[in-house]
């Protein structure tokens, strides 16, 4: 009995062993093309009011001996204070770029524009990783430096001008009730 419990073990521990070995071959290779993969941001920091718009550059570079293959590029946002809403399409209208081939040694440049929507301090940041069909659940993904928002409320009286229009209307409203009460008292 006791026999056939330890080749029982020593059977299930084999196949266990294997199965683990194997599950992590995969990971591993993709793990190198991950570190030969870097990004960089054009900024560091910003300091901006609500409703700013600005701009800036990523660089993907391929420090491999070989080609990539084709690339996702995503522009992602957190809330470093933890009490501002971030909605990401509310912050940038296009935030995923198809990014070709690179080739060894090269790099890919990507521009990014960015509204400030809300006051708070904002990371933003680039991760990168395969399109498909190369794109599995254990596809290696690069992630660039975390650009630090800091964005404070822009309170301006006269919003995209617009005062002189909220001040003029409800005069021209009342002026022309004042007219048409004179001409009705006229008649």
């Amino acid at each position: 009995m006791r026999a056939a419990l330890l080749v029982t073990l020593l059977i299930v521990g084999a196949l266990v062993a294997a199965i683990w070995t194997i599950s992590q071959r995969p990971a591993r290779a993709q793990e190198g093309k991950a570190s030969e993969i870097t990004i960089t941001v054009s900024e560091a920091e910003k300091s901006t009011l609500t409703g700013d718009v600005f701009t800036f550059t990523s660089e993907i570079t391929n420090q491999g001996s070989e080609k990539t293959p084709a690339l996702i590029a995503n522009l992602a946002f957190v809330a470093v204070d933890g009490s501002t809403y971030v909605d990401p399409e509310d912050w940038s209208g296009e935030r995923t770029l198809s990014v070709a081939p690179i080739a060894a040694g090269s790099s890919a440049r990507q521009t990014w524009t960015v509204k400030t929507v809300l006051e708070g301090d904002v990371a933003a940041y680039v991760a990168v990783l395969l399109a498909p069909p190369e794109l599995s659940a254990s596809s290696p993904l690069a992630v660039s430096t975390a650009i630090q928002m800091h964005v404070e409320e822009d309170r301006k009286l006269n919003p995209g001008g617009v005062l002189p229009t909220v001040l003029a209307v409800p005069v021209v409203l009342a002026a022309a009730f004042a007219g048409l009460r004179v001409v009705r008292r006229r008649a």
